[in-house]
């Protein structure tokens, strides 16, 4: 699929695409999702109280997710191999808010220092 059709292809959606144009590009390669049911107590620790924690048949999810990340680039500049291209893993579980479900993400860790330091600046 092109990015534009990716982009257009929105029926799976249960709400509507954000109006805003998108800002970056990036790749998820040579990806893998890990999935543990934990107890919902002690997942409570490590996430915002403001988050409702969403339910897989009745326990909740912690899953390892690790991928190779590339071309990442901000809209209209070209990817540059040195920051955009990199591995990462990350830790995270599931959750809901304001009647939209997300992820919430316990621990983020990525391959080159440079690429967490521009990454964490655009939060």
């Amino acid at each position: 699929m092109t990015i534009r059709e990716i982009l257009n292809t929105t029926e799976h959606r249960p709400w509507k695409m954000p109006t805003e144009k998108w800002k970056f590009y990036q790749e998820w390669n040579n990806v893998i999702f890990l999935h543990w049911q934990v107890e919902l107590s002690e997942l409570k620790k490590f996430v915002p109280k403001e988050l409702e924690i969403d339910l897989f048949g009745e326990k909740p999810l912690v899953s390892v997710v690790a991928f190779t990340m590339e071309n990442i680039r901000p809209k209209n500049l070209p990817s540059f191999a040195l920051i955009s291209d990199f591995d990462e893993v990350n830790i995270r579980t599931y959750v809901k808010a304001n009647n939209k479900t997300g992820v919430c993400f316990l621990s983020i860790e990525g391959g080159k220092k440079l690429s967490c330091k521009v990454g964490r600046s655009h939060n």
